[in-house]
């Protein structure tokens, strides 16, 4: 039986960005000859210039160069179609550490990149990708400001620099006022600020553009459990969870253990294994404990998203 992922992590879409143009192989450092002894003189005339057959060399050494980049790449954006994002991100990593991706096409191994490796890496690589693209000076497109802002705001708010991660998905809304994953993220961090009324409005946006997407009433639902409104929460937790979604029944078993329904929470987590789902609920009355003694639940739920990612891998139905 394969194995499914139970995705904790507040769900995000990952923007992959098209593959770009050829990108020239950089040149080596120049040294001035105020550095360095000037060429010997022949017979008092000034240095011999490359002879032809040096230039041929040099010629044919970059169209080399250029061929087996362009291999490379095409190689890394095949891998990243088929879904291999571990391999084509290691694809991308041997480009790049030889120096041969143009800025925009360090923005797309950081988009593939970002699928599979932590956020802290992720957060690293898409700044790089922004000062590369700064430097550059170049004019993004929209899709691609949407790729950079919104990669950045996917890594922020997972580290929990959730201000920060506001202003990436503003970015991405300034390009597209409709763009769906902005609207759902920038939910989930207004929540996490204890907005909860802002953060159900970019909700409602959102779950208009898509009724069927049940990951923005999972968020929704954890919302109206912030606010203190148990009983929404837990029907709307109920409603997204019948739809197989492993994030929402995790959920509602954290809703129902803040409800003091333990029996339910146990229930909720059936889908686990014996073994995982007693981890898994030891794991949530921990949540339980800090949101009694204070701990904001906004905050609380987004910490437990991402304090359970290991449950994904050892989840078997």
């Amino acid at each position: 039986m394969k194995k499914l992922f139970v995705r904790l992590s507040l769900p995000l879409l990952i923007l992959a960005l098209a593959g770009c143009g050829a990108i020239p192989v950089r040149n080596a450092t120049v040294l001035s000859s105020r550095t360095l002894p000037a060429t010997a003189s022949v017979a008092g005339l000034p240095g011999a210039a490359p002879s032809r057959s040096q230039q041929d060399n040099t010629a044919a050494a970059a169209a080399e160069g250029e061929m087996r980049r362009a291999e490379g790449l095409r190689l890394a954006r095949v891998l990243r179609d088929q879904g291999s994002f571990q391999a084509a991100s290691e694809v991308y990593s041997q480009l790049d550490h030889k120096q041969l991706l143009k800025p925009l096409e360090l923005l797309e191994y950081a988009s593939t990149a970002a699928i599979v490796q932590t956020s802290q890496d992720s957060l690293a690589l898409f700044g790089r990708a922004r000062r590369e693209l700064q430097r550059s000076a170049e004019l993004l497109s929209p899709a691609a400001q949407i790729a950079l802002c919104g990669g950045l705001g996917r890594a922020r708010l997972a580290l929990g620099q959730t201000e920060e991660a506001l202003r990436d998905f503003d970015c991405v809304l300034q390009q597209d006022a409709d763009n769906l994953p902005a609207l759902n993220a920038r939910g989930v961090a207004l929540d996490a600020l204890g907005r909860h009324e802002d953060a159900r409005s970019m909700f409602a946006r959102a779950s208009a553009l898509d009724p069927a997407d049940f990951r923005v009433l999972n968020n929704l639902a954890l919302s109206h459990l912030s606010s203190g409104n148990s009983a929404e929460g837990i029907r709307l937790l109920k409603q997204a969870g019948a739809t197989g979604l492993p994030t929402a029944r995790l959920n509602l078993a954290l809703a129902y253990l803040l409800d003091g329904q333990d029996q339910e929470a146990r229930q909720a987590l059936g889908f686990l294994s014996p073994r995982m789902a007693d981890k898994a609920l030891v794991t949530l009355q921990s949540y339980r404990t800090r949101i009694r003694d204070g701990a904001p639940v906004a905050a609380e739920f987004l910490a437990a998203s991402r304090q359970l990612l290991a449950l994904r891998e050892e989840y078997k139905p």
